[in-house]
């Protein structure tokens, strides 16, 4: 939803949006109604499912341009994850941050959002 002095308005820029990243590689952006709910399997879903669910590799493009001034955007994303302790045990075929994953293939939810929070914000690994 896209708001501008706190009054509903129009997508300003129709480049803005949610982007996925499909299996043949290509971006695309992902339209759906008002109406309609959109589910995006997560990483740690694909490790708990041992590789049979897959992640969705995603952006979401904000609006610009002049149309865009003084707008803000607001979603809601809900997030379901395992406790912060609870042991994830990586499926040996990995294709997202291979990189974090130590060789005994068992890492905490909590110490892998870490490595995941570092690598992506301050760009550690």
């Amino acid at each position: 939803m896209f708001t501008r002095d706190a009054v509903k308005i129009p997508n300003p820029d129709k480049t803005a949006g949610l982007y996925i990243k499909t299996r043949a590689d290509q971006i695309v952006k992902v339209v759906f109604g008002e109406d309609e709910i959109a589910y995006q399997i997560g990483e740690t879903t694909e490790i708990l499912s041992r590789g049979r669910l897959c992640a969705t590799p995603h952006c979401v493009r904000a609006p610009k341009g002049e149309n865009a001034l003084g707008v803000d955007r607001s979603t809601f994303a809900m997030f379901m994850q395992p406790d912060w302790d609870e042991n994830l045990k990586f499926p040996s075929e990995v294709h997202l941050h291979k990189e974090l994953i130590p060789p005994n293939g068992t890492l905490t939810f909590g110490e892998y959002s870490e490595k995941l929070l570092d690598k992506y914000y301050h760009q550690k690994i």
